[in-house]
């Protein structure tokens, strides 16, 4: 599951008074570990003051003066992944949350970095299965077509039993590797789970499938550690829109995956380890 903003946001935050001077905020920072204040003006919220400009303020000036660009916001439900992007592309370090149209929490980078940091695998690096809800879910809203391409390490157990679970990671994280530098910006890459990875691509199925195939071949063609034979199988599960969206999107999403999932086990019986398990039209996806 997707988490929202509202589920990390600081509800108990502190603000402080445009004409506080710049000593007395940072004595509160030191002795709260805050990083970021909402600055107010006659209990109306004006401006931010964080860390770095408490650092570059002069002691005797006024959070008035020292305070950095204006204040962003985002909604409570939207998800943390939509607040990351929030806070990079308007280069600020906190977020006020609000909820029609009062704000209810702040949420801030280091907060938020602490809990993607949950998200990401440990072993490969990459996001972990709920970016790909995200990405899917906010393409779907934007009008994109997508397909979801699930790939499958093809007797990783052997692999394990036979040569050890330090190797088996090890393979792993080249796999992962393999496919982070051979995806495209305008793709999206996790782990799955286990010795499984899915890639988003806004596109549908058929237009993605020579893709797959060239990923299947990159890692079959691939020298792994202790030159061992390494294939994955790949199912494609992806569709056209004809109309208006009717269903919920969430569940299409899921539905992809699912199908995408089976398709790959089916492709452990294909000789060229490839699978379509859909690409008609995208609102017609019943499991």
């Amino acid at each position: 599951m997707m988490r929202k903003v509202s589920e990390i946001m600081i509800k108990d935050y502190i603000t402080i008074d445009s004409l506080w001077g710049i000593r007395r905020i940072q004595d509160i920072a030191e002795e709260t570990g805050v990083e970021c204040f909402p600055v107010t003006d006659n209990g109306r919220i004006i401006g931010v003051l964080t860390r770095n400009d408490l650092i570059k303020a002069h002691p005797n000036r006024i959070a008035l003066d020292a305070m950095s660009g204006a204040v962003k916001y985002i909604e409570h439900d939207e998800s943390i992944w939509k607040a990351k992007e929030a806070l990079d592309a308007k280069d600020t370090d906190m977020l006020l949350v609000t909820r029609e149209n009062e704000v209810v929490g702040v949420i801030t980078r280091q907060a938020l970095n602490y809990e993607l940091g949950k998200h990401v695998d440990l072993l490969t690096c990459l996001n972990k299965s709920d970016y790909i809800y995200y990405k899917a879910v906010e393409l779907l809203r934007q009008g994109s077509e997508i397909s979801i391409v699930f790939f499958d390490v093809n007797n990783f157990g052997y692999i394990n039993k036979e040569l050890g679970h330090a190797i088996g990671d090890k393979i792993l994280k080249e796999i992962a590797l393999l496919l982070k530098e051979n995806t495209p910006d305008e793709a999206y890459l996790c782990r799955y789970g286990g010795d499984e990875f899915v890639l988003l691509i806004a596109c549908c199925a058929e237009d993605c499938k020579a893709f797959a195939e060239k990923l299947i071949r990159t890692i079959k063609d691939h020298e792994f550690s202790q030159n061992t034979t390494v294939n994955v199988s790949a199912g494609i599960a992806g569709g056209r829109r004809r109309g208006s969206r009717k269903t919920d999107i969430s569940k299409t999403v899921s539905d992809l995956i699912n199908i995408a999932s089976l398709a790959s086990t089916r492709a452990k019986m294909e000789t060229n380890n490839l699978v379509l398990g859909f690409c008609g039209f995208i609102d017609e996806i019943a499991i």
